[in-house]
């Protein structure tokens, strides 16, 4: 177990982290992402919604 620590920490200095600016860049291309997402599923679920209201109406 002391072996694997060793090695873990080891590697973890071979780690190129990713800089401030990098970080928030993707941070903001994630997000950018998850709201167009959310656009789109909330569009297209009130249309089928309205669709399924419709539908009900001419049975």
């Amino acid at each position: 177990m002391i072996k694997f620590i060793k090695d873990s920490l080891r590697e973890l200095k071979h780690v190129v982290w990713p800089t401030r600016d990098d970080t928030m860049k993707y941070f903001f291309i994630v997000l950018g992402f998850i709201v167009f997402f959310w656009l789109y599923l909330f569009i297209f679920s009130n249309i089928f919604w309205e669709f399924i209201i419709w539908l009900n109406k001419a049975i």
